[in-house]
């Protein structure tokens, strides 16, 4: 792990970045709003139907749809059953690449 500048540990995920902040999870769907992260990935349309992983390395998702302003997207992504919610919650979620 890399110590980011206010000394959080960053958490980089090997063959993912980051996608970027769960606001709401609804059942089977959860909607994720793009970071600056996500800026650096590629053209935000290429992601549907990538795997999404949490911050411990497991798959809990493809991304399912985008919506929202062109800069800073809102994501849909459609969870795989028996995906654990309990703490996705205002975390950061990464694309497989």
């Amino acid at each position: 792990m890399k110590k980011g500048k206010r000394g959080k540990d960053k958490l980089k995920l090997k063959g993912s970045k980051p996608l970027g902040t769960v606001l709401h999870v609804l059942n089977s769907i959860m909607i994720v709003r793009v970071g600056v992260e996500g800026k650096k990935l590629r053209a935000v349309g290429e992601l549907l139907n990538s795997v999404v992983m949490n911050g411990r390395n497991r798959e809990i998702g493809r991304v399912y749809d985008i919506f929202g302003p062109v800069d800073h997207p809102y994501i849909t992504v459609k969870l795989f059953t028996g995906a654990n919610l309990s703490d996705l919650q205002n975390k950061k979620v990464f694309v497989l690449v």
